[in-house]
């Protein structure tokens, strides 16, 4: 669910969106600063992907509110759990990739 202004930004480019995703990843995944961001900077999949985590962990802020539907809030942790082992799992690839390549 990536932001329509931010797809006409040059690759690697840090726009308010990406610099929002970034400090959610580095909230919630401190360990991983470093390669979250390299990744960022250098893959538009993974960029996208952190764009949907970001835009998820959103909507389900809003649906903590009193009032907000239960399905849909647990419909959107579990999407968010998904996507948060989906961005784990690429980093963890990724890593694994350039530690390999090296001598």
């Amino acid at each position: 669910m990536p932001d329509s202004q931010d797809s006409n930004a040059a690759p690697g480019a840090r726009t308010p969106l990406a610099e929002a995703c970034m400090k959610l990843l580095y909230e919630r995944f401190p360990h991983v600063q470093a390669l979250a961001l390299k990744r960022c900077e250098q893959q538009d999949s993974f960029r996208e992907l952190c764009d949907e985590y970001w835009a998820c962990t959103e909507v389900l802020a809003r649906l903590e509110r009193p009032g907000a539907e239960q399905e849909l809030r647990c419909e959107y942790g579990a999407l968010r759990l998904r996507l948060e082992g989906e961005l784990l799992r690429y980093i963890a690839e990724q890593s694994f990739r350039a530690g390999s390549a090296k001598p």
